[in-house]
């Protein structure tokens, strides 16, 4: 399932960069934030996947964890 909802991706794009604002106040790694920038541009070039995907994959790996 994707995402098609512009409103909502822009609701969501602005949380993030409303949070990333925050973290730039804290004591972080030049790594960590290259980290958080890099997953910025996967979500803006779409590189998601959504809950029920990750869940399905964790429920065919980890059959005996994830019900």
């Amino acid at each position: 399932m994707k995402l098609k909802d512009e409103s909502i991706i822009e609701k969501l794009s602005n949380t993030l960069k409303r949070e990333v604002s925050k973290l730039k106040r804290l004591p972080i790694t030049a790594q960590e934030r290259e980290a958080i920038k890099s997953g910025q541009k996967d979500i803006k070039e779409g590189r998601t996947h959504t809950h029920e995907e990750v869940m399905d994959k964790m429920r065919e790996k980890y059959p005996n964890l994830i019900k």
